[in-house]
């Protein structure tokens, strides 16, 4: 007898790759809205307390012997029904495929918040539109501005006592090694991620350089020398041998880290410590320090690698000048070079990677510092600009394919830019609306791809 998974995938190897597109959008879009109604009727379960009539003394013991899942996906379950059940535009958004499951789960971890959630409340509305707009990186960050404001205190504790138990272990066993490091400071943390970056970088450079030598100009059509995760193995080990080995040129490689701190939360922290007057210290316009004030997406206190740095660690970084600051304003030009140069070098490339954490592409996870800076209208236009407004990180297959295919991009209202196809739409998620935008659209409706 025929297997009929196996009849389906003869079946879905015959279509074409916009039909098995469709097939992976819809499929995705029944997944939510079945995951919604199943959520709603958990939440009726849990309101009545009927799970009891089956012998069961919890939802989440319910739960797990019901659908035959693990403790922690019962619990995520339980909380996404207690979320929708208190706020329904959320049961709404995931019943209408807007948002994903997994954005439901964060909201409902932000609720469930011991301290924030009590707050939740007043910024749902607002954190629900990140959910449907927002890469799931970006948004994981604006939920977790929203904890961090809402509790500074708790938040600050939290960083203390990863620093306080912070600890590291290096074990050999059989010719093998494990190695474990866990809690310090934020500036260590970010620190020490950034020069693992940089090693990696390093092993992925000389990979390349070791294939070029071999295969020429055909390089590209082989793989590389080591897979991904050898490269780390060997940038964990070249870090630890350049303890004991100085560099040849007698320099080492500066793990520069940048804190991104936007013109709100940097005037409240400067104002809380009285180091300023006001906290609207850089003389913005009252509408546009109270719109940045409101939107957490406009809220910036991180690392460019996205993690999330709490104020008075800023602060602290800010006074010490172990770490570069740059106090930025969401809604203005960070620096503008106009035509004079041809490529995103120095301060202007800096400046447009000081706003990512990643290349622009949707779901590419490349750092934006290893990213190029891309011009949005082609320097060769001749009203391409090198400045912040017409840069956007993107890593280097990615740059490439933007241009093989004549793709454009088109900035939203709440700052974000989008890709558009040669055809006018805009390349987004299953399930997402349309942004409204604040730039006219890059094509003509009658446009077609090339």
């Amino acid at each position: 007898m025929k297997h009929m998974f196996g009849a389906l995938i003869e079946n879905l190897a015959t279509m074409s790759q916009v039909e098995l597109d469709a097939v992976i959008a819809e499929t995705e879009l029944a997944k939510r809205a079945a995951q919604a109604r199943q959520d709603a009727a958990v939440a009726v379960v849990a309101a009545r307390a009927s799970y009891r009539d089956e012998g069961y003394r919890s939802m989440r013991a319910y739960l797990k012997g019901t659908l035959n899942c693990s403790g922690a996906q019962a619990n995520r379950i339980r909380k996404r029904a207690d979320l929708i059940n208190q706020h329904p535009t959320v049961g709404d958004a995931l019943l209408a495929g807007q948002i994903g499951v997994d954005q439901v789960d964060r909201l409902a971890t932000a609720q469930a918040h011991p301290r924030a959630g009590d707050q939740f409340a007043d910024f749902a509305p607002l954190l629900l539109e990140h959910a449907e707009l927002l890469e799931f990186n970006d948004f994981d960050t604006a939920v977790q501005h929203f904890i961090n404001q809402a509790d500074t205190d708790g938040a600050f504790d939290d960083q203390q006592f990863r620093e306080e138990h912070s600890t590291a272990s290096v074990h050999e066993h059989d010719g093998s090694i494990t190695i474990h490091a866990a809690g310090g400071s934020p500036e260590q943390a970010v620190e020490m991620a950034r020069i693992f970056e940089l090693a990696v970088q390093a092993e992925f450079e000389r990979d390349c350089e070791t294939r070029r030598r071999e295969f020429g100009d055909d390089a590209l059509n082989h793989p590389l020398p080591r897979t991904a995760d050898q490269r780390r193995f060997h940038a964990i080990h070249q870090i630890f041998m350049s303890y004991a080995t100085a560099p040849a040129d007698g320099k080492t490689p500066d793990p520069l880290v940048n804190i991104v701190i936007d013109h709100v939360s940097a005037g409240h922290f400067m104002a809380g410590h009285g180091l300023a007057d006001s906290s609207n210290m850089f003389g913005l316009p009252d509408e546009a320090f109270t719109a940045t004030e409101a939107d957490l997406s406009k809220r910036r206190c991180h690392t460019t690698t996205g993690t999330s740095i709490h104020p008075d660690v800023a602060l602290k970084a800010l006074i010490a000048g172990r770490v570069r600051r740059a106090i930025i304003d969401a809604d203005s030009v960070v620096i503008d070079l106009g035509r004079t140069q041809r490529l995103f070098t120095g301060k202007a490339r800096e400046a447009a990677q000081l706003l990512v954490t990643s290349c622009t592409h949707r779901g590419c996870d490349i750092p934006a510092t290893f990213c190029d800076v891309d011009h949005r209208t082609e320097w060769v236009s001749g009203s391409g600009a090198t400045d912040q407004a017409n840069a956007m990180p993107l890593c280097g297959s990615h740059d490439r394919w933007k241009h093989a295919n004549t793709i454009r991009s088109r900035r939203a209202v709440n700052g974000r830019l989008y890709l558009i196809r040669p055809d006018g739409s805009t390349i987004l998620p299953v399930g997402a609306r349309e942004p409204e935008w604040a730039e006219p659209p890059p094509f003509q409706a009658t446009a077609t791809a090339a």
